[in-house]
């Protein structure tokens, strides 16, 4: 094995990318290792995106259907794997100059669908063990003491009981699917165009501001394979649920509402020119 030319490779596959922690740290370098045996082979990255699709199933189907402790580990395991063949998919595709948009675009469409399985298969499996007390981590039997962090919810879950969490749940799907459509939206090269960047304005996040910090910590939230993996080795992933239902909200509050105040300052029968 040629150490220093899967050095080399990973050095060429991930230059100037821009990527959360778990790519940076996990995901990129283990893509770079299978990525020197693949490298000649007749895998095609396509072929990878789906089977990274096939793990987050695999993880969902975990999540759901494996109730105790060691289903939670297995399943966040299988998703890790998901978001690593996610790395290898671009890599391999950049290696082989094999890339083009309908596969890049694929891949965002692949990456939406594991977002939504993630979320919700969590979602109802902490559903399950609010319905069923014995089964996992209980997290409605404790919800009147401040010992744990659903405390401050405790007016809805006295009196939805579950079905709070059910509501928060469908409440997050909601905004993350609004959330992915105004992400979808604004990328458009026609609003780019339309609405072009003002002069010398900063990226979201960039800086140490208030807003960036908080646009940074939102980041994080959603970067899901940061840090899922200790969650559910701690067996806290209501934390998750909660935190990643209020980023989306937030997220798809604020884009939804720029969108709609730049579009309703246009007219769209007066002549350009």
């Amino acid at each position: 094995m040629n150490w220093q030319e899967i050095r080399e490779i990973h050095k060429k596959t991930t230059a100037g990318a821009k990527e959360g922690i778990a790519f940076r740290y996990f995901s990129r370098p283990v893509a770079s290792f299978l990525l020197y045996f693949l490298k000649n082979g007749k895998v095609t990255p396509n072929q990878i995106t789906i089977l990274s699709l096939a793990f987050g199933v695999a993880g969902s189907f975990a999540h759901v259907f494996m109730l105790d402790w060691s289903g939670l580990v297995i399943g966040a395991a299988l998703f890790m794997l998901a978001h690593m063949l996610d790395a290898l998919d671009g890599q391999l595709a950049r290696l082989r100059k094999a890339g083009s948009i309908i596969g890049m675009h694929f891949d965002f469409f692949i990456d939406g669908v594991k977002a939504f399985l993630m979320y919700g298969a969590l979602s109802v499996r902490l559903y399950q063990q609010a319905l069923h007390p014995g089964t996992g981590h209980w997290i409605l039997g404790d919800a009147s003491t401040s010992a744990s962090p659903l405390w401050f919810l405790r007016p809805l879950l006295e009196r939805a009981g579950a079905g709070g969490i059910l509501l928060i749940a469908v409440l997050g799907m909601i905004a993350l699917a609004t959330g992915v459509a105004c992400t979808d939206f604004i990328k458009k090269k026609e609003w780019k165009e339309a609405f072009p960047p003002a002069p010398g304005a900063r990226a979201p996040g960039a800086g140490w501001s208030p807003v960036a910090l908080l646009e940074k910590f939102g980041k994080f939230v959603v970067d899901y394979p940061s840090y899922i993996l200790i969650l559910c080795l701690l067996n806290r992933v209501d934390l998750y649920l909660l935190g990643y239902t209020a980023v989306v909200i937030l997220y798809a509050g604020r884009t939804l509402l720029a969108i709609m105040i730049k579009l309703w300052r246009v007219n769209p029968y007066q002549k350009s020119g």
